[in-house]
């Protein structure tokens, strides 16, 4: 199974840059396949895809890349107002989560009364599963407030672009960077066990 899922990690890589009529929502749509099966190789089970999901980025994978918080996805689960993020909130120009977003503790200092289980909720990790697993799984398209276009050319893990609403509101579309997605998906084949794991006693999305 490692070497398979390696094998479409590497059918990303080459198809990304070749002259194959191939889009981004091709490629994600694979590597977040591989990312699932890798959640599922640890986890056999029914009915505990994303927590399964979530749970294998968190704990087989670097904190850098999957325990940020979005600031666009707190203000999508609206537990948190656009006034409260400052430039962010109101305006259209391109921010990247290096800007605006960061860890847990980082994020609960700043938003004190938004819940540690909206804040995972909130979470890369689980972001990757409701807007792109999902997302592709069910519909080929991505889900949520999410963009067909990458708002910034440059080297990051997400990137925003502002959009004002008909009602004068503000949305914040988002869009995870392909490269990064590569790294995710890369770290989950290359710990992935031989032998299926336990359940833990509670899924870290469950935790308070």
């Amino acid at each position: 199974m490692q070497s398979f899922l390696q094998g479409r990690i590497n059918l990303v890589k080459a198809t990304r840059g070749s002259s194959l009529s191939v889009t981004r929502e091709d490629l994600e749509l694979i590597l977040t396949a591989v990312m699932s099966a890798c959640a599922a190789c640890r986890w056999p089970g029914e009915r505990i895809d994303q927590k399964r999901f979530v749970e294998s980025l968190i704990q087989f994978g670097s904190p850098e890349l999957h325990l940020d918080v979005g600031t666009g996805a707190l203000l999508e689960l609206g537990v948190i107002s656009e006034s409260s993020v400052g430039k962010f909130g109101q305006e259209i120009r391109i921010f990247t989560g290096d800007e605006i977003d960061s860890a847990i503790p980082d994020m609960a200092q700043r938003y004190p009364k938004v819940s540690t289980r909206d804040l995972k909720q909130a979470s890369y990790a689980n972001r990757i599963y409701e807007w792109l697993r999902c997302g592709y799984a069910h519909n080929y398209l991505a889900a949520g407030n999410t963009t067909n276009f990458l708002p910034s050319d440059g080297p990051a893990q997400i990137s925003y672009i502002g959009r004002r609403e008909p009602d004068g509101t503000w949305v914040r579309d988002a869009r995870f960077h392909l490269d990064y997605l590569i790294s995710v998906a890369q770290e989950q084949v290359a710990t992935l066990l031989k032998s299926r794991l336990n359940r833990p006693d509670q899924w870290w999305i469950d935790q308070s």
